[in-house]
């Protein structure tokens, strides 16, 4: 079981709303549990609430926004969004029911909340001036974000839908609707089409410095969160050189700041049977990040300062230089074995010309079986995978890459938080997270192919 990482007891985490209450300076993260009974999405979920400060300390309320009846619109409380607005906590959401699926009526709808303490809800019933749009899928109408518009001194509210098309079709969009009050909306049709994906979830917009950024999960091609960015809130929207933030092992994604620092809301998902050679599953383990603007109004991540603090187990290679030229040199942690729960930290500087260097983690010291963060200097590319990959494959690791901006002769900090069976390898403001079930050996090597680096101790 994760240790450092925020899990539900006996279930999984799924998408997240956050919102950060200025009044008691507390993220609250309301956010679906799946039990699995006997399958994702087998029992119907409303809003679970947990709230933290740091992203070590949590407190659990249990079920704050009710799921409905089997003859309610919202049997399924899907996600939504969360604001303040005159001291009122307030939230529009989707409500799911899975009997009215191909039914005359639509099976999602977007419904209202509200609250005087961001615990106690009360529900308002049906948006019905948010109602399905002719020519859009009345059973993919989802997933709404609300923001001020400071030109127009408006909100818009984004929602992801497509259109009535084959399922395949890459109609996936967003629509929005504007009003002055948040009460009267008026619908203004689409709002982004890139012809990209079947469908677009979790969409959000938020601003840093001049930059606006529209971040969105989709499920039918790289099945992750990403990000576009623009110099107004309605576009034209530009696609950054790397559009995410992580990658296949990170999902539904949201952002919330504390008026300091802008964090990612997103989670771990778990494996079909705990097995790494299986599929992901909907829902897993939080993993909170730190988002950070680059000068070109990019945007980098990483672990969050409170999360790392408080990691007691803490490893860091001896200072010392590997050359291999021509071949591939393993060199393994000294002194104490790490075992499940840790952090890992070490500087390098590698030379040019050196084709890759790994972080080798869970491995068996006789078989040298184990798990591989690599990266390849020529491809510039971050990766794991399952080492030695026989028979194969051992691993399903589709997607779980991310493209690097290294240099030689440049310093830079590498960590590796391991807890249970989630890794994440943190380099030069990339992340990339996975889920790993065979952790029963404890060995832990940094190899070096065709190259020199130099490792310096922390």
């Amino acid at each position: 079981m994760e240790k450092y990482l925020y899990r539900p007891k006996n279930c999984f985490f799924g998408d997240c709303m956050p919102f950060y209450n200025r009044h008691d300076n507390l993220f609250y993260l309301y956010f679906q549990k799946d039990t699995r009974n006997p399958v994702p999405f087998g029992e119907p979920f409303g809003w679970e609430l947990v709230t933290t400060s740091d992203f070590v300390h949590y407190k659990e309320y249990g079920e704050v926004l009710k799921k409905g009846s089997e003859e309610d619109h919202d049997e399924f409380v899907y996600a939504g969004s969360v604001f303040e607005q005159n001291n009122n906590i307030r939230a529009f959401y989707t409500g799911y029911n899975r009997n009215f699926v191909n039914k005359s009526c639509s099976s999602q709808v977007l419904m209202k909340a509200s609250s005087k303490d961001g615990i106690h809800w009360y529900k308002d019933g049906l948006a019905k001036e948010l109602s399905p749009q002719t020519g859009y899928d009345s059973d993919n109408w989802r997933d709404p974000s609300i923001v001020w518009n400071p030109d127009n001194q408006e909100y818009i509210l984004i929602l992801g839908t497509r259109l009535v098309s084959d399922l395949k079709a890459k109609t996936g969009r967003l629509v929005y609707y504007t009003s002055k009050n948040s009460q009267d909306w008026t619908f203004k049709g689409d709002f982004w089409t890139p012809n990209l994906y079947t469908m677009i979830e979790m969409p959000q917009i938020f601003k840093i410095k001049d930059w606006w950024y529209l971040v969105y999960s989709e499920y039918d091609l790289n099945k992750t969160t990403h990000y576009v960015m623009s110099k107004k809130i309605t576009g034209p929207w530009l696609f950054p050189k790397q559009d995410t933030f992580n990658g296949r092992a990170y999902y539904a994604a949201r952002t919330a700041s504390d008026e300091k620092n802008r964090y990612l809301f997103g989670w771990v998902p778990s494996k079909e049977a705990g097995k790494d050679e299986n599929n992901y599953l909907w829902g897993g383990t939080f993993l909170p990040l730190k988002i950070t603007q680059n000068n070109d109004g990019s945007l980098k991540t990483s672990i969050p300062d409170t999360l790392i603090k408080t990691v007691s187990e803490r490893y860091s290679f001896e200072s010392q230089k590997i050359k291999s030229k021509y071949k591939r040199t393993e060199t393994q942690l000294q002194g104490n074995q790490p075992k499940k729960h840790y952090l890992l930290k070490n500087k390098i500087v590698y030379e040019p010309g050196t084709k890759s260097f790994s972080l080798i983690f869970f491995e068996n010291s006789d078989t040298k079986e184990g798990y591989e963060f690599n990266i390849d200097l020529n491809k510039q590319q971050l990766s794991v995978r399952r080492t030695p990959n026989l028979r194969w494959y051992q691993m399903l690791n589709i997607g779980l890459s991310r493209q690097v901006n290294l240099v030689p002769n440049k310093e830079y900090d590498i960590s590796l938080l391991i807890d249970d069976t989630i890794a994440v390898i943190e380099i030069a403001g990339v992340v990339l997270s996975c889920r790993i079930q065979k952790n029963t050996c404890y060995g832990l090597s940094f190899a070096v192919v065709d190259g020199i680096v130099q490792i310096k101790s922390v």
